[in-house]
C-alpha cells in the first residue's frame, strides 16, 4: 500500500491483512531423502534481500548432524544440501543470523561428551565456510542457543547445566562479526530451572526472554542498552497460575514484541503482549488464539509496524502451521491462516518466519511424504509499508531527495537513498514545526525508495520532509496547493 491513510476504520484493517497473507506461493519441498529432516524450536531461516539461508538437523548420515542450504533469488531455486557439522556424533538445534553477505551458524554438538556450542561462519553469502570455533567449553551440558545479529555486534544466548540441579541463561557478544568472542557471562541465578531463551537485538539495545521456575513456569525479561556490557534487572512478564512456556521476542526500535504459549485456559494458546519504550513497561497479555488444540512453538517477526507470526497448532487433529500478521504493531491481528496443506494427515510442526522487504518466507517440518522433511513457503505480496523499491543498486551514501511535482496538490513523489540496513524514519511536519504524518518507521535494507504521499487529508500550505537513519538526518521543504 503506498499512500498514507491518516484514519483507518476496522474495514480498512481488515481489507489490508486480507491481502497481505492472501498471496502465498505453493509449498517447497526442500529436502528429500530417506532420512529425518527436524528444523526444531529454533530459527532455522534468515533472509537479506534475495538471500535466503535455511539450517536443520538432519540424520542422513547416520547420526544429527547440521544441513544448511542458500537460494540468491528470493526462492525460485535453491543450492544443494551442504553438511556442516562432522559425521559421527550428535549434532543439532541449529540457530541462523546474518547481516548482508556475513551468515552465523551455531548449533549443539555431543564430540566432546558433554554437549557445547559449536559456531561457523561465511561471509560470502554462504559460498565458503570459516573453520568452526567451540563457543562453550565447560564440563557440563550447554544447549538450545539464540542468536541476534546487528551488523558487526553478534549476540548469543543458551541454558546452561554448570549449575545443576538448576538450569541457568549465560551470553556471549562478538563486536566484530564473530572474529572474537567476550568472555561468558551468567544471566540468572535462580533455584529453578532457567531455559527456553530468545534473544533479538537493535544495534547496542539487547533484549533477552526465558522461561523460569518448576511446575508454574513464568516468563521473564531482561535487556541491555550497551551491547551487553551491562544488564537490567530481571522482569517477571507472565503472572498467572498456568504454565507459560515457548517465549519468541522480536523488536523493531523502541517496540519489542514478546510470544509464548500460555495453558491458562485449559490447553496451551498463544499469546502476545508489547512495549513502546525498550522494554520499561509492557502491555497487559492478549491472546492470539483461541482454538480446541494445542497452540504451541510460535516464531514472529517483526519489519516496522507489521508483525507476523507463525505457530504450530492442533485443531484439525494434526499439528499443522498457522500465520497471522498485524500492520500496526499489536492494536489488532487478522485472522488465522493455515499455511500447510489440511487434507494430508501427516504433520507440520516447528515453523521459522523471516521478512525481507516484501516478502515473508517461512520454512516447517513435515511428514505429509512419511519421514520429516523441511517445507519452504513464501508471501509474494508487497507489505503494506508504504515503501517501494526503485532498483537493486546498493547506494554509497545516505540522501533525501527533492519532492516531484513540487508544487503538488494532493499527490507527490518523495526519493531517497541508504547505503546500509538500519532503522529510517520519515516524517511530514507543518510550517510550525508540528508533527502531521509518519510516513515510515521501521527496518529497510541499503537501497533506494520512492514514497508516495497522498497529502489530501493535509490543508494548503507549506510543509517539510524529514529523513533520519543512522546518524544521518536530512530536511526538505514541500508545497501543497489546492
Amino acid at each position: 500500500m503506498k499512500k498514507l491513510i491518516y484514519r483507518i476504520s476496522f474495514i480498512c484493517l481488515l481489507l489490508i491483512t486480507v491481502q497481505v497473507f492472501a498471496q502465498w506461493q505453493s509449498d517447497v519441498r526442500l529436502t528429500n531423502n530417506s532420512a529425518n529432516s527436524l528444523g526444531g524450536r529454533d530459527k532455522s531461516i534468515a533472509v537479506y534481500g534475495n538471500n535466503i539461508h535455511v539450517v536443520w538437523q538432519e540424520h542422513r548420515d547416520g547420526d544429527a548432524e547440521v544441513y544448511y542450504k542458500r537460494s540468491t533469488n528470493s526462492g525460485v531455486s535453491w543450492s544443494t544440501d551442504q553438511r556442516l557439522s562432522p559425521v559421527g556424533n550428535f549434532s543439532g538445534a541449529p540457530t541462523l543470523a546474518l547481516y548482508q553477505s556475513t551468515i552465523h551458524i551455531f548449533w549443539v554438538d555431543q564430540r566432546l561428551v558433554p554437549v557445547d556450542i559449536f559456531y561457523i561462519r561465511s561471509t560470502d553469502n554462504g559460498t565458503t565456510w570459516q573453520s568452526e570455533v567451540q563457543i562453550t567449553t565447560d564440563m557440563m551440558d550447554s544447549q538450545y542457543p539464540s542468536v541476534s545479529v546487528s551488523g558487526s555486534n553478534v549476540y548469543l544466548a543458551w541454558e546452561d547445566n554448570r549449575h545443576l540441579p538448576n538450569k541457568e541463561i549465560y551470553f556471549r557478544r562478538s563486536t566484530n562479526s564473530g572474529v572474537n568472542w567476550s568472555s561468558e557471562v551468567r544471566l540468572t541465578n535462580d533455584t529453578v530451572v532457567s531455559n527456553d531463551v530468545s534473544v533479538a537485538s537493535i544495534g547496542q539495545n539487547i533484549h533477552l526472554a526465558w522461561v523460569s521456575g518448576t511446575g508454574n513456569s513464568e516468563i521473564y525479561y531482561r535487556n541491555s542498552t550497551n551491547g551487553g556490557v551491562n544488564w537490567s534487572t530481571e522482569q517477571r512478564l507472565t503472572n498467572d497460575p498456568a504454565i507459560s512456556f515457548y517465549p519468541c521476542i522480536a523488536v523493531s526500535g523502541q517496540n519489542v514484541n514478546l510470544f509464548w504459549s500460555d495453558t491458562r485456559d485449559g490447553n496451551p494458546e498463544i499469546y502476545f503482549k508489547r512495549s513502546t519504550d525498550g522494554g520499561a513497561v509492557w502491555s497487559t497479555d492478549s491472546k492470539l488464539t483461541n482454538a480446541a488444540g494445542n497452540s504451541l512453538s510460535s516464531n514472529a517477526v517483526v519489519f516496522g509496524q507489521l508483525i507476523g507470526v507463525v505457530w504450530s497448532d492442533l485443531r484439525l487433529n494434526f499439528y499443522k502451521v498457522y500465520y497471522k500478521v498485524t500492520t500496526n504493531g499489536g492494536l489488532n491481528w487478522s485472522s488465522d491462516l493455515l499455511l500447510s496443506p489440511m487434507a494430508n494427515t501427516g504433520y507440520a510442526n516447528n515453523p521459522c518466519i523471516d521478512i525481507s522487504d516484501s516478502s515473508a518466507h517461512v520454512v516447517w517440518e513435515d511428514t505429509r511424504d512419511g519421514n520429516p522433511e523441511i517445507y519452504y513457503k513464501k508471501n509474494i505480496f508487497s507489505f503494506p509499508v508504504g515503501i517501494t523499491p526503485l532498483n537493486s543498486e546498493i547506494p554509497s551514501e545516505f540522501s533525501l531527495s527533492q519532492n516531484y511535482p513540487n508544487p503538488f496538490n494532493p499527490v507527490t513523489n518523495i526519493n531517497f537513498s541508504i547505503p546500509k540496513t538500519g532503522l529510517v524514519k520519515l516524517t511530514v511536519y507543518d510550517a510550525a514545526g508540528r508533527e502531521a504524518a509518519v510516513l515510515f518507521n521501521g527496518r529497510l535494507s541499503a537501497g533506494t525508495y520512492n514514497y508516495d504521499f497522498d497529502a489530501s487529508q493535509l490543508a494548503s500550505g507549506i510543509y517539510f520532509y524529514k529523513l533520519e537513519s543512522d546518524d544521518f538526518t536530512q530536511t526538505k521543504k514541500m508545497v501543497l496547493v489546492k
